[in-house]
């Protein structure tokens, strides 16, 4: 009887810790997973490069994209340029890139020369309102948001992770950046 007693407790203790760990796994993997279970198509969008072309997001079709949303003045946008850079150079040829799309007042004025400082070979473009208000809901009771904002987008054109300064580690470890991006590289696209 003593024996069975102690079983019954001994299971009930088992029973709690195998809940308590199966809620902690599933508290941190809805952290990580959530980032990049959210998956939206990506709204459309044309917007000009720096270098006078116009890019369409249909022209994207079929690619890993990764939008990084910055100011050239932002130091933690600085700090993650070069190591973008590097990113982009080591995936460009599985059909990845990198859209550097700036919010500078003054776009031209300060761009060239911070391309040029940083070595940066992925396309930038001039961000507008609407791809603000499209991609980052930028509206009239939320008119800011935090840089680098980092969108990921999936060879279907859909988001797939969002990564914002403060908020998700993605902004400042790289190597966790692209243990998000890798996956996507493996993929094909789907056929509707």
């Amino acid at each position: 009887m003593r024996l069975k007693s102690i079983s019954l407790i001994y299971l009930r203790k088992s029973r709690r810790l195998l809940l308590i760990g199966f809620l902690i796994l599933i508290s941190v993997g809805i952290q990580n997973w959530g980032v990049l279970a959210e998956t939206q198509p990506a709204p459309y969008f044309i917007l000009p490069r720096v270098n006078g072309q116009v890019l369409r997001s249909s022209q994207l079709k079929g690619k890993v994209v990764l939008m990084v949303f910055f100011q050239t003045w932002c130091p933690d946008c600085q700090r993650i340029s070069p190591q973008l850079e590097t990113l982009y150079k080591k995936y460009k040829t599985q059909d990845f890139i990198i859209l550097g799309i700036s919010h500078d007042p003054q776009k031209e004025k300060h761009l060239k020369p911070y391309i040029k400082k940083h070595g940066l070979s992925f396309p930038i473009l001039l961000g507008d309102h609407s791809i603000a208000v499209n991609y980052l809901k930028v509206s009239s009771q939320k008119p800011r948001f935090s840089i680098p904002y980092l969108i990921l987008i999936d060879r279907n054109g859909n988001i797939v992770g969002r990564f914002i300064e403060g908020q998700q580690k993605e902004t400042q470890d790289i190597k966790l950046l692209e243990k998000r991006i890798t996956p996507l590289l493996e993929l094909s696209v789907s056929l509707p």
